[in-house]
């Protein structure tokens, strides 16, 4: 086995590992990256949902206290 030849083999047998280690890193940032996004917009839409149920929750409130009223 020669010395010099044995840095080049690794590279060789190891750099398939190296290609698809790269390249699962930058696919399960990009995964995560859409998965963030989905959650923010999930989290909009029930600060939506919430912010329409007090409004009513207020609205009720406003006529329960004039049906109070004397």
């Amino acid at each position: 086995m020669d010395a010099n030849g044995l840095p080049i083999e690794m590279i060789v047998s190891q750099g398939i590992f190296a290609v698809l280690f790269v390249w699962l890193f930058l696919d399960s940032r990009k995964e995560s990256k859409e998965r963030e996004i989905r959650l923010l917009e999930q989290i909009d839409k029930q600060n939506q949902a919430q912010d329409r149920i007090v409004q009513a929750i207020e609205g009720l409130e406003k006529q329960v206290t004039a049906l109070t009223k004397p």
